[in-house]
């Protein structure tokens, strides 16, 4: 059944209804409510709403769960209002997230934050083991893939990045499949408690149990040897204002959540990025172009004086298709948006994925084009929702950004060293994204390397492969 014919049967067993002033987008199915199409067709959805009934409307995002949609851009400052708590996250993900940056508010968040930001600046980054070893690991698997007949870009990227993460608490690279494995397991604690807490959870709490053991003893092991020059070892040393060490289990969660922050949006990201540069004749030229002459791709990629094309691609797979599609928070008190009063207790999703394609910011917004970044733009803004907002900004900012664009440095070289291109096997249009629980590209999308001879791409007038939803 189309989402079309679905949405035609929804209107015909629900409709609107007033909710605190703010009207409810008419299309929810029965139980599930709008669900379905906040899987397959988010922007879609938002799009939809905004259009219906202005910035500000109610969805159904589940038996039971009404969310208030906010999609004007001003929708960000509901993430600075001292009324807005991330308690949802501690409240539907408790097993995932509780006690984490991602669901401590108030002066609890400011000291926790306050003790663990400091490794994560710029100048702390180019200093530590990170650049050396997303450099080696990503330079590995991309050798790899030249030996090989053809790939799954989407696992390669995903395996990579946890790759990536492990080594830089210091996993041993033989214990590497352990840890994989375990943090799969613990994925499971995704689904939300309040609604499965069954074998499944169980299982994960298991798994979480394993992977706070021993990050837990590294922690003992970076606290006795005073080690701080790692990342790893930075966050294990982390003091607060009053000059202690941040209590071991704070610790002990907050790189547990590293993992999961760190890994599984910068693989899809790159992955997004990775499938418009198979697409297209002209991305790869420009791309190839550009590392001709380069030497140490590490620094240039740290180098906060040099905006490169290889950066701009992977700012631009992150506002096409932003990992977070949207932020939530719980009102704990009135907030004032717009004219409007947001009632107490609402569930306020701030669509980060409908933000990043507001045309009057974006021309042409489901069109993917690295063009629109001539310079790096400041966090805290719009163009950089995608890593939250207020005093929940993304402390791994920095590393992600560094990370995608040496990917996309050390994949056109190769290019270039070896004269190949990079294509689709099964050479269709990029495909669709689905948006829960996060932005994903399809898995099974396999690539290959072909001789530059073999190049089958279009030559004039070529364009950039567009979003699917055109």
């Amino acid at each position: 059944m189309t989402t079309r014919s679905l949405q035609k049967l929804a209107s015909r067993t629900s409709g609107p209804e007033p909710a605190g002033g703010f009207p409810v987008l008419e299309g929810g199915l029965p139980v599930i409510g709008h669900l379905y199409e906040m899987y397959r067709s988010f922007p879609e959805l938002c799009a939809r709403g905004a259009a219906a009934h202005g910035p500000n409307f109610y969805i159904e995002a589940g038996p039971g769960v009404r969310q208030l949609m906010c999609t004007a851009p001003t929708a960000l400052q509901v993430l600075k209002h001292s009324a807005a708590s991330t308690s949802f996250y501690a409240e539907g993900f408790s097993a995932l997230l509780e006690g984490t940056l991602f669901a401590l508010d108030g002066d609890e968040h400011r000291g926790v934050r306050q003790a663990i930001t400091p490794p994560f600046t710029p100048q702390r980054v180019r200093r530590s083991d990170v650049v050396s070893i997303v450099v080696d690991a990503h330079r590995r698997r991309i050798d790899s893939w030249l030996r090989r007949r053809e790939f799954d870009v989407v696992t390669e990227t995903r395996e990579i990045a946890l790759e990536i993460i492990f080594r830089i608490l210091g996993v041993p690279p033989v214990h590497l499949p352990q840890w994989e494995r375990q943090y799969n397991r613990y994925l499971v604690a995704g689904l939300p408690a309040n609604v499965l807490k069954g074998p499944l959870y169980w299982y994960a709490i298991r798994a979480r149990t394993w992977i706070d053991e021993h990050l837990g003893a590294m922690v003992d092991e970076l606290r006795a040897s005073g080690d701080g020059s790692t990342l790893a070892g930075a966050m294990a040393n982390a003091r607060g204002e009053d000059g202690r060490l941040l209590e071991r289990d704070a610790a002990v969660r907050n790189l547990r959540v590293l993992v999961f922050a760190g890994h599984e949006t910068t693989a899809s990201a790159i992955a997004w990025s990775t499938l418009h540069l198979a697409s297209s004749n002209e991305l790869q030229q420009r791309a190839v172009a550009e590392v001709q002459g380069m030497d140490d791709l590490g620094a240039v990629a740290t180098d906060g004086a040099r905006f490169t094309f290889a950066e701009a691609m992977f700012r631009e797979a992150l506002r096409l298709y932003p990992p977070v599609h949207s932020v939530i928070r719980r009102a704990r008190g009135p907030i004032d948006l717009d004219g409007a009063t947001i009632p107490e207790n609402t569930l306020v999703n701030i669509p980060i994925v409908h933000l990043l394609r507001e045309p009057a910011r974006f021309p042409n917004p489901g069109r993917f084009d690295a063009d629109r970044w001539i310079e790096r733009p400041r966090p805290g803004t719009v163009e950089t929702a995608m890593f939250g907002g207020g005093p929940h900004f993304c402390l791994g900012y920095h590393i992600a950004i560094t990370e995608g664009t040496l990917f996309n440095l050390l994949l056109a070289r190769a290019l270039h060293r070896n004269k190949l291109v990079l294509e689709r096997v099964d050479d269709g249009p990029v495909p669709t994204p689905t948006y829960l629980p996060l932005t994903h590209p399809p898995r099974n999308t396999m690539m290959r390397f072909v001789p530059s001879s073999r190049n089958d791409f279009h030559s004039e007038g070529f364009e950039h492969a567009r979003y699917a939803d055109q």
